[in-house]
């Protein structure tokens, strides 16, 4: 991690030195310039035999999967979270996994994403969640984060690169990241779009829901659930319940820890941020007004799945590298749940 950290820091274009309040400390932040990016693996085929276990009698209803917070206090979240449509019946969720299921087979992705997504919010039993929130997220790999984009879907397009246009210019039309369009188009450098060039586009903004219950955070393109990570939280429930807006993102900092009253520079592998902090702003329920928290790495896999940290929301490296790719300052929130 040192010497990746050491490369990231000779790459700088110019450095930056910004204060930020990080789970009761402070970071720093190296800027990066212009940045490389992996082409996406293929996702895997979608099965259409994962959903035939999905038949049941039997069914417990859940309601909606983005509760209002409901805390002493709370307060109303805001209105550029997720959308909340009314949740279908039991009954209905299984003639909609029904139905998607005959849709994978005959190719139809979108329609079955959708299908499946409003089965995901019907009542059914956490088992069969299970199974659903899986085939969902295959679904997203092929629909959402890979180069092709199908036929009537509305999350995402085709653009074709204009005179003048940047990555970065095209991104903020469409209420997402550059890194993101990067790396569902295979860019290598952000920086290099020729005019003429068709890109995939997402239409923005992603939101984020973490479980605590389940150290689990779902992630949505608008309101369809598209990917979900494991993560690490607060250690005596120190993590807030409520609605957080997404607010400014570093790459590599430095932080400081409060306990410790100890600088960990950017390129030190001891640095327990990892490589990305995304900083969170409580605006609704136990969140409103608190501004030291964020997503951010670990040096600590092991600490995924448990409540070991400062407050903040931890996550395996390689997911929040993506996570940060997907959240956009000032548009996105993250819904904190029990």
């Amino acid at each position: 991690m040192a010497r990746k950290r050491g490369q990231n820091r000779r790459r700088a274009s110019m450095l930056i030195v910004l204060g930020l309040l990080a789970c009761g400390g402070y970071a720093w932040y190296f800027e990066v310039g212009p940045f490389s990016r992996k082409a996406s693996p293929e996702p895997e085929p979608i099965s259409p035999t994962l959903l035939a276990s999905l038949r049941s009698e039997d069914h417990a209803t859940t309601g909606n999967p983005f509760p209002e917070v409901s805390e002493k206090g709370a307060q109303s979240a805001p209105s550029s979270g997720p959308a909340t449509p009314s949740a279908p019946s039991a009954a209905q969720g299984l003639k909609l996994i029904e139905s998607a299921r005959g849709q994978i087979q005959s190719g139809n992705l979108i329609a079955a994403r959708q299908q499946l997504s409003e089965a995901m919010n019907s009542g059914l039993e956490s088992a069969k969640q299970v199974e659903i929130r899986a085939e969902l997220v295959r679904l997203g790999q092929a629909t959402v984060f890979s180069p092709r984009v199908y036929a009537d879907d509305p999350l995402a397009g085709q653009y074709i690169v204009a005179g003048g246009d940047t990555l970065e210019k095209i991104a903020r039309k469409h209420k997402v990241t550059a890194g993101l369009l990067a790396r569902i188009n295979n860019i290598p450098n952000i920086n290099l779009i020729r005019q003429g060039q068709t890109l995939k586009v997402l239409h923005g903004p992603f939101h984020a829901k973490v479980t605590k219950s389940a150290f689990r955070m779902d992630v949505y393109l608008q309101d369809t659930f598209v990917q979900s990570f494991p993560v690490g939280l607060g250690a005596e429930d120190g993590t807030p319940t409520g609605t957080w807006e997404v607010g400014e993102k570093l790459v590599n900092p430095t932080f400081y820890h409060p306990r410790e009253n100890k600088v960990y520079a950017a390129d030190d592998p001891m640095n327990p941020l990892g490589e990305r902090w995304i900083a969170l702003k409580g605006v609704a329920g136990n969140a409103v007004g608190q501004m030291r928290y964020g997503l951010h790495g670990t040096i600590e896999p092991d600490s995924i799945g448990r409540s070991v940290s400062l407050g903040c929301i931890r996550m395996h490296n390689p997911d929040v590298e993506l996570v940060y790719d997907m959240l956009v300052p000032a548009l996105s929130t993250v819904l904190v749940a029990d």
